[in-house]
């Protein structure tokens, strides 16, 4: 009977789907496909539920219903709790606050109720994204795509049973299978978070069931050309799998051939020989058994080592194999294999383990929570000292009765915009200009590098929107400061190593390069001479300094070992300077065409005149490779408002001259 009894061999499929899946995830280039183990174990899962779901097809609905959440729950859930709470808790102690450290507790708290693929697919990052390898509850994806899958199958088969809604799933399947081709088209986070692109691959499984189910009394025949085909395109898949067609078209290869596998090891002639007999092997039976707790603790263990130590040598990598595997025999040992089988659990009826269960999930979400609440107390990480630190504040209305109360600052830019934060804040408290500040990733309408105001930039209808409702409302007492990077960045908050300054140097030579450099400044001069027409009080700032190194990773002493510590902290001005180059002749050009627009220029109080450094003594200026530090807001602040004060008095210089020159006349 194809409902009873153990399959091995499914257990040696899942050894090679959670192996794919660590391997891809310790080096992509090892085994470029390795992603779609994931896929593999989609249609395991639909294959296994369905034979479990049917040995019990016989219960009263209600029974029925009750005791397969009961089951998914204690079969999910001790690990999972285990898990979550202890990548939690050292998340809250060692990991940095940085920008989107709130992504990191959203993940963390739907994974709890199974919904963290609902938080990712809405997410800016992809699955493939470097931010990604830094969210140790990513992985939680897929589980949440399987907990909504259960929330729908039993009923289903339920019907199906007594011959009711028959082809349901096969409809299901098709209208998920569409969906999947239309979003991997449009949006690829939906397509490969959303359980609408994945209720395919489950379903896949289940009918495959079902097709077992209708020729359970059928003689057995030779698999061999099923296993060789499902290898093949399991071999294609974990191969050839393009990220940018996923799941649409190549998740095709891994859900077929695992489906072929399945059919392989469970439709075999008893004693049949071959290739098969390597999934009933010893030691991938040993890790078949341990493959949901080794998915559940690599991806955390893997995330925490990039925070902390790096995950690049040797060393490294087989120190957080062999915690991985230790975490996940205890985990299989201690609750998977364990708990389901304890007398006081066996002895509760299905309701009271069902609603036992869910109240000890929210308690524990409910725990986390307040662990994050609290992390800027709990942490161990320097990056919590947020004055020092973090630039980024509320600015509040301004006091009324001050000198320059009725102007008004409007601060447009990308996220370094925003790293001003403390120094326009101050400058607003001190003399009563009030701030208008928008800043947003990649909506630098003055960065000088590349357009924004094209129809491809995701900015381009809020920037435009924003720029007409400063041209309407601005007046000319009012100050526009433009604020961008202005500098090619040397690394990312996500880089795993430095980058080579030369080889970046180099790439500004580019004739693409300096293609979009070109039109990058024809944009500004646009919009700068549209403003000019509103006031004649327009600063830019200057290009700063970057940096290959990611200063609030290595503020720590667990992370001084990490790759993108080793070197970076300070550069040479002279080098610093030549990278500058670039956007300095474009501001040079700006100010002959424009004689009203001024620079503030920031590098003289960041730098001496040797070298650019990270650090003001013990106080950092930067918070990452490239965005000021709450520090350098204080350091810059006396530079910042003497120049806008300079503007004012010179604008006041101008008027009070052609008053009296009208007066003259």
């Amino acid at each position: 009977m194809v409902n009873k009894g153990f399959i091995s061999g499914i257990d040696g499929l899942r050894a090679l789907a959670v192996l794919s899946v660590i391997i891809y995830h310790l080096n992509p280039a090892l085994l470029p496909g390795g992603f779609t183990g994931v896929d593999i174990f989609f249609v395991i899962s639909g294959y296994v539920v369905a034979k479990s779901l049917d040995a019990r097809r016989n219960q009263p609905f209600g029974l029925f219903i009750c005791d397969f959440y009961q089951r998914r729950i204690l079969r999910i859930y001790p690990a999972l709790l285990a898990c979550l709470i202890i990548t939690s808790i050292v998340v809250v102690l060692l990991v940095p606050q940085f920008n989107v450290s709130k992504a990191i507790e959203n993940t963390a708290l739907a994974a709890f109720f199974g919904v963290s693929n609902f938080v990712l697919a809405f997410n800016t990052d992809t699955y493939f994204s470097p931010g990604a390898e830094f969210n140790p509850f990513i992985h939680t994806w897929s589980l949440g795509v399987e907990e909504q899958f259960y929330l729908i199958f039993p009923f289903l088969f339920y019907l199906y049973a007594r011959n009711t809604a028959k082809y349901s799933l096969h409809v299901l399947l098709i209208i998920s299978l569409v969906l999947c081709f239309y979003h991997t088209n449009t949006n690829s986070n939906h397509a490969y978070y959303l359980i609408t692109s994945r209720f395919w691959e489950l379903a896949a499984g289940c009918l495959l069931f079902k097709t077992h189910k209708l020729r359970e009394n059928h003689e057995k025949q030779s698999t061999t050309g099923a296993t060789l085909l499902g290898l093949l395109a399991i071999v294609i898949s974990l191969t050839f799998s393009d990220k940018a067609q996923f799941p649409f078209p190549w998740a095709l290869f891994s859900v077929v051939g695992a489906c072929l596998l399945i059919h392989a090891v469970v439709r075999k002639k008893d004693g049949e020989k071959g290739i098969l007999q390597a999934f009933e092997h010893p030691v991938a039976l040993h890790f078949g058994k341990l493959s949901y707790s080794l998915y559940l603790w690599h991806w955390p263990v893997f995330a925490l080592f990039r925070w902390t130590i790096g995950l690049e040598s040797i060393i490294e990598v087989l120190l957080a194999l062999l915690i991985t595997y230790l975490f996940s025999i205890a985990s299989y040992y201690l609750l998977e294999s364990k708990l389901t089988h304890l007398k006081v659990i066996k002895k509760q009826a299905s309701k009271t383990v069902l609603v036992s269960g869910l109240s000890i999930i929210a308690v524990c979400c409910l725990a986390v929570q307040v662990g994050f609440d609290k992390q800027y107390r709990l942490s161990l990480s320097q990056t919590t000292n947020k004055n020092v630190w973090s630039p980024y504040t509320q600015i509040p209305a301004p006091p009324h009765d001050l000198a320059l109360s009725g102007r008004t600052m409007y601060v447009f830019g990308d996220s370094h915009a925003g790293a001003y934060g403390k120094m326009l804040r101050q400058l607003s408290v001190e003399t009563g200009i009030k701030v208008v500040l928008f800043s947003k990733g990649g909506c630098g309408v003055s960065n000088l590098i590349y357009p924004v105001l094209i129809s491809a930039n995701p900015c381009n209808e809020q920037l435009s929107e924003k720029l007409n409702n400063l041209k309407n409302n601005a007046t000319e007492n009012d100050i526009i400061f433009l604020a961008t990077l202005k500098m090619p960045w040397l690394t990312t908050q996500a880089s795993i190593k430095p980058s080579d300054f030369d080889d970046v140097l180099r790439l500004q030579q580019d004739t693409q390069v300096k293609e979009q450099r070109r039109l990058g400044l024809n944009e500004t001069l646009s919009v700068l001479e549209s403003l000019s027409l509103r006031t004649q009080l327009i600063v830019l700032d200057g290009p700063k300094p970057v940096f290959n190194y990611v200063a609030f990773r290595c503020a720590d002493w667990y992370s001084q070992f990490n790759p993108i510590c080793s070197e970076g902290i300070v550069q040479p001005r002279s080098s610093v300077e030549e990278l500058r180059e670039a956007s300095l002749s474009s501001l040079s050009v700006i100010q002959k065409a424009l004689p009203n627009i001024t620079v503030w220029d920031p590098i003289n109080s960041l730098c001496n005149a040797e070298t650019c450094s990270a650090y003001d003594g013990d106080l950092p200026l930067y918070f990452d490779g490239d965005h000021l530090s709450g520090h350098a807001n204080k350091v810059l602040y006396p530079s910042f408002k003497q120049h806008i004060l300079d503007m004012i008095i010179e604008q006041k210089g101008r008027q009070a001259k052609a008053s009296i020159l009208s007066v003259v006349r």
